[in-house]
């Protein structure tokens, strides 16, 4: 009743008579669903039991409209931003904004959209609003025509986006060319704001309380509910930011570890992700079943999600196995069930984020030669860290291309994932910090005399395709700086190989 309250507070819809429409019109009705849920933050507490009804979007024709893309802060730029926060001493809140797509208008992308209500939501829009019973069909059910940017239109989150990024830029804030989504502004006492958006959640932090009361107070104005939640342990999108050490911020997906481990029905906790076995595949082996088949799916996936943002030393192992999702055997599920394992047993870890004194940003990139048995392909590992400590993005992937050599292997994984470390680079300058060019650590001393040269030189060499050699112009133009770094002291070893 309150979500459909909503709608009517906010004219989310007007009610239409069927037999008004197209014959068109009434074969595009789409159809609507409520879905209720128990929701809990990323600590695991209990949050609300939580109503959304959303549009059958799915049933659009995607043709129709020229943009639909609605980006989000990557997860790379959100850590840097906490970790920006930490080493200055900001303070940090997030803020929610409530029915946040219902802000937008739809009127902008000049199509109709007529949504059917089924019985059961009539009856109760009814109860809300008794004008609606002229609109009420034969069969108890009702068609809308959609005046805002319902949950599950095709177009919402574009249109949302567009809005929310609109009302911030009126505000001052600024873009940060290399992510759209972290906006900073320079409030009335010349000190920085910064936004990470992500949909309708805001993770903001500056030094100034005056900042946070006159960004309030805006959004308050602008936008019907919002809260606002403080302290030095904030959830934001599924991780846990605790700031309570001056200097760093650790982070944790506690809820997101419970859920995978409480029904994956894995009991004996492991020590280490995979063993050496890892990436060796046998053709004589019996093939999963259909339970089994959705089982290593569903909690590949999990894993996944969870290894990208605070779990970076699950991701050779988690890596491996999404390229075994369609072909899975029961050595798979073995390997599965030995990270599962070793989540049980180390199920409170973390990444923890420290810049120190200085501001530099260094990628350790390191490749395997020759570790796929099945295709003889290379694994890159990469890890970029921002100071100190702690790895802002992280990288475990099976090289595309076949390579002839270790040294070629590794020229490759420089290749493929230096941009990274460059676009991070570039971001943080964005933010307005001077942090020289990047550093990036390599442990091949051949592959740094080839960097060098700038192409091949030999006729061992030759073979090498000149595109991976880009990285030598960067060098030249002082955007980067290419150091060697022990093999012993490379722990992006732990991204390219069980170790």
């Amino acid at each position: 009743m309150a979500e459909l309250k909503q709608m009517v507070d906010k004219g989310v819809w007007h009610g239409i008579k069927v037999s008004g429409l197209s014959i068109a019109q009434r074969r595009a009705i789409i159809r609507s669903s409520m879905f209720l849920k128990d929701k809990y933050s990323a600590s695991g507490v209990f949050d609300k039991f939580k109503a959304r009804l959303v549009a059958g979007g799915e049933e659009k024709d995607k043709g129709l409209y020229e943009n639909l893309s609605s980006p989000t802060a990557a997860t790379s730029s959100v850590l840097t931003v906490a970790a920006i926060a930490a080493s200055e001493g900001r303070n940090v809140i997030t803020i929610d904004i409530g029915g946040a797509f219902l802000n937008a208008d739809i009127a902008p992308t000049g199509i109709q959209v007529h949504m059917r209500l089924d019985r059961v939501m009539t009856q109760m829009l009814m109860q809300i609003d008794p004008t609606y019973q002229q609109y009420v069909e034969a069969d108890g059910s009702m068609v809308v025509q959609l005046d805002k940017a319902l949950y599950g239109c095709v177009e919402a989150a574009a249109l949302w986006y567009a809005d929310l990024r609109s009302k911030l830029e009126y505000d001052g804030f600024v873009a940060n060319p290399y992510d759209p989504c972290v906006l900073n502004k320079l409030g009335a006492d010349g000190v920085q704001i910064t936004i990470a958006v992500h949909v309708d959640d805001l993770l903001v932090t500056s030094t100034s309380n005056y900042n946070f009361a006159s960004l309030e107070r805006y959004l308050q104005s602008v936008f019907p509910a919002i809260s606002v939640h403080r302290g030095e342990v904030l959830d934001y999108i599924g991780m846990t930011f605790d700031f309570t050490v001056p200097g760093e911020v650790s982070i944790t997906m506690e809820n997101c570890v419970r859920d995978i481990l409480s029904e994956c029905g894995v009991t004996a906790p492991r020590a280490t992700p995979a063993a050496e076995t890892l990436f060796d595949v046998r053709s004589d082996v019996e093939k999963a079943s259909l339970s089994e088949v959705k089982y290593f799916h569903t909690y590949v996936a999990k894993i996944l999600y969870l290894a990208k943002r605070v779990r970076p030393e699950c991701l050779t192992a988690v890596s491996f196995l999404t390229t075994r999702v369609h072909d899975c055997d029961i050595d798979d599920m073995a390997k599965l069930k030995r990270l599962l394992g070793y989540l049980l047993g180390t199920r409170d870890r973390g990444i923890v984020l420290r810049i120190g004194e200085h501001m530099t940003v260094r990628a350790f990139i390191d490749a395997a030669y020759g570790v796929h048995t099945s295709s003889g392909k290379s694994h890159t590992g990469c890890a970029i860290v921002l100071g100190n400590a702690g790895a802002l993005f992280c990288k475990s992937t099976k090289q595309k291309i076949v390579t002839k050599s270790s040294t070629e292997a590794e020229l490759v994984g420089l290749s493929d994932t230096a941009t990274q470390a460059i676009h991070m680079r570039n971001f943080v300058q964005a933010q307005g910090y001077e942090v020289g060019p990047a550093i990036i650590y390599q442990d091949n001393m051949s592959c740094m005399a080839l960097m060098k040269r700038g192409g091949p030189g030999s006729e061992r060499s030759r073979h090498i395709n000149i595109r991976h050699f880009w990285l030598c112009e960067k060098v030249r133009d002082g955007e980067v700086i290419i150091e060697h770094l022990g093999t012993e002291k490379m722990f992006a070893n732990a991204l390219t190989k069980p170790v």
